[in-house]
């Protein structure tokens, strides 16, 4: 397979990127290997490049990853960058690869040129501490290549961006380009991580067995107040506002949850997944009986 979009590329001109992330394609249904387009892998790059430039305490090695009019158009963006190494330097950890790979992409095509425009939000660990980052990028513009690079770089901590999925005072979206820091907060609840979100944690009803959530479900329709009404209260509800609810799990393999997922609470459940504390461990019951 390969090798044959090896020989398309030899054949085709003016579709680099198209090619490139073919080859991509096929590189990883023979390696295995997770797949990351072309756009992705800009993303992941500008990630990697602010986690090193972390890991060793550069501050200007930060600034660099901004497109010339970025840097132009932000007043303390060296400010800012001597502000979060200050902050935030120290051994990286853990880097939420998936995401960043996955980012939303605006392109502009006129006259046979182009402009892009990617957005992702990850996490990343330095030191054992959790953060949160949301990124803006133009991979290409051949309209303006001063804007090529970085744009603009939020960072959270894990209380500030717990205070910021509940929509706690004072945690408004920064605007503009450049660095905006969210490092501090004070947070008047207790967070858990649960599948990459610092959740609103309150002790809870202990689940010891889900094959009983599996016969309770397979039992009929019930909404998260039935679930509820059997099981006891949830330890966290989700910051979306729907019928999202976790319960801790009696597992000796980690801090692992149940996620309870419906519309609302009183709407019925339609999945059930273990979840730890970066993702989903697995699937055990949906509405359609596909677990």
């Amino acid at each position: 397979m390969l090798a044959l979009a090896l020989a398309v590329v030899a054949l085709c001109t003016g579709c680099s990127e198209r090619i490139d992330t073919l080859v991509r394609f096929v590189e990883s249904k023979v390696t295995g290997e997770e797949y990351v387009s072309p756009r992705g892998q800009a993303c992941l790059d500008a990630a990697e490049g602010l986690l090193g430039a972390l890991e060793a305490g550069d501050g200007d090695a930060i600034v660099g990853l901004f497109s010339p009019e970025a840097r132009t158009g932000s007043d303390d963006l060296d400010e800012q960058a001597g502000e979060l190494v200050e902050s935030c330097s120290g051994h990286v950890g853990y880097l939420d690869t998936h995401s960043v790979t996955r980012p939303m992409e605006s392109e502009k095509v006129e006259d046979g040129k182009r402009r892009v425009e990617l957005s992702t939000d990850f996490s990343f660990v330095l030191d054992g501490e959790n953060y949160w980052c949301y990124m803006t990028l133009v991979s290409v513009n051949d309209f303006d290549e001063a804007e090529v690079g970085v744009s603009t770089v939020i960072v959270w901590s894990e209380d500030a961006y717990s205070a910021m999925l509940y929509d706690a005072r004072e945690t408004d979206w920064p605007e503009g380009m450049g660095l905006h820091l969210r490092l501090s907060y004070p947070l008047e609840w207790e967070t858990r991580l649960v599948n990459d979100d610092p959740l609103r944690y309150e002790a809870g009803d202990t689940i010891s067995d889900v094959d009983e959530v599996t016969a309770f479900l397979d039992g009929g329709e019930k909404t998260v107040d039935d679930f509820e009404e059997r099981f006891g209260r949830p330890c966290c509800v989700s910051w979306t506002g729907d019928g999202r609810v976790y319960y801790e799990l009696d597992d000796r393999e980690g801090p692992r949850y149940l996620e309870v997922n419906a519309t609302a609470p009183d709407e019925p459940i339609y999945s059930a997944y273990v979840v730890d504390e970066r993702g989903v461990v697995e699937k055990v019951w949906d509405a359609d009986g596909d677990a």
